[in-house]
């Protein structure tokens, strides 16, 4: 069932794919946009708390370091994999193949350790992602990858990015 018109947009734009994907749950703050991006980041890039992960044997170094932020204001942007329940400020929290298999944005930028998950699939997998400002969750998306080689991290790096596409817009005001 789609639920709102951003959800269709969403699954027409992922149509081009590669990779068979489905992005619902997205949500995010009216102020939140893509050059927040860059305010996020910190030394090392935006701190990324893995819970789980999409692959059977691939570090989340490696991930963090294959992840992309969509084409435009957030270029200079890069991420870093990091200690879930280290205390980052601004950080993106992934919560791959939820044990529960239910989105939730609420719980997952309140963890201080590990989250229960799923294992990962040889070819398929979910994640919740939340940008999360302290406890509070600022943005966020759900996506379903229905067909992905395991270790793929070309294919990881370019659904992440259409998931970032979809929970944070380009930055319309020219005030910001």
């Amino acid at each position: 069932m789609i639920r709102t018109p951003l959800t269709l947009i969403t699954l027409l734009a992922l149509a081009g794919c590669d990779e068979p994907t489905i992005i619902t749950h997205v949500d995010r703050l009216s102020h939140m946009s893509q050059g927040d991006l860059l305010t996020m980041q910190g030394a090392k890039g935006i701190p990324v708390e893995f819970h789980g992960s999409p692959f059977r044997d691939t570090p989340a170094t490696t991930l963090a370091n294959a992840m992309r932020p969509p084409s435009g204001s957030a270029q200079g942007v890069r991420f870093a994999a990091a200690t879930p329940g280290e205390g980052h400020n601004w950080r993106l929290v992934l919560h791959f193949n939820p044990q529960d298999g239910i989105p939730n944005a609420f719980h997952d930028c309140k963890l201080t350790s590990e989250a229960q998950t799923a294992g990962p699939s040889a070819e398929s997998f979910s994640v919740n992602a939340t940008f999360c400002k302290g406890t509070e969750w600022q943005a966020h998306g759900f996506m379903k990858v229905l067909e992905i080689e395991d270790g793929d991290v070309e294919a990881f790096s370019r659904v992440m990015r259409q998931l970032f596409l979809s929970i944070l817009p380009k930055n319309t005001d020219p005030d910001r």
